[in-house]
């Protein structure tokens, strides 16, 4: 089983949006994927996780960290 066939469905729709409209905030993500705020970061944590996503920057004022696919992942 590969790695994005072991993810749950709230990452892989994660992956989907970051594709399509990416990088993006966890709550932008959420917008996006019409999730909760808290699916969203989670989703994004496990493709952190799975090397699949990565922080690109952070608001210092926010306290938002904004993600993307890694470079891998879109090709």
């Amino acid at each position: 089983m590969s790695e994005s066939e072991s993810l749950t469905c709230g990452a892989k729709l994660a992956r989907v949006v970051l594709d399509n409209c990416g990088p993006l905030s966890p709550e932008e993500v959420a917008e996006e994927g019409r999730l909760s705020e808290s699916k969203a970061e989670d989703a994004l944590a496990e493709l952190a996780d799975a090397g699949l996503a990565e922080c690109v920057c952070g608001l210092c004022e926010s306290k938002q960290q904004v993600y993307a696919l890694t470079v891998d992942e879109q090709a």
